[in-house]
């Protein structure tokens, strides 16, 4: 019974950052783009960008479409890093970069451990 809570606790504060950082897109829509066009990427992909890491989350939590949810906030991480956090030699961006890798990670083993859908 402990670990089943314990389990929650865990795989809430993971999918917590990107429902948290998905709302925060929202309420800086017109910022967030001109960012990302800064980096020549299109701005209109931060549309789909707020659905995964607000749709994802929820989806995890209420154990619907896991595999899924877990592919695409993995996938979310691993562009995010790419594109927007490439500068590995200045040190924030080197830190933003495994920040990134070590979500996709912790995101990998919650899929491995649980059944699937």
């Amino acid at each position: 019974m402990k670990t089943m809570y314990l389990n929650f606790t865990f795989r809430l504060g993971l999918v917590a950052v990107f429902f948290v950082n998905g709302i925060s897109k929202l309420q800086h829509l017109e910022e967030v783009k001109t960012w990302m066009e800064s980096y020549n990427f299109p701005g209109l992909f931060i549309y789909p960008a707020i659905v995964i890491e607000i749709v994802a989350p929820i989806l995890i939590l209420f154990k619907l479409e896991r595999r899924f949810s877990y592919l695409s906030l993995m996938a979310f991480c691993f562009l995010s890093a790419l594109v927007f956090h490439s500068n590995l030699s200045d040190p924030s961006q080197l830190t933003a970069f495994l920040k990134n890798f070590g979500l996709m990670s912790g995101i990998y083993f919650l899929m491995v451990s649980e059944p699937n859908d």
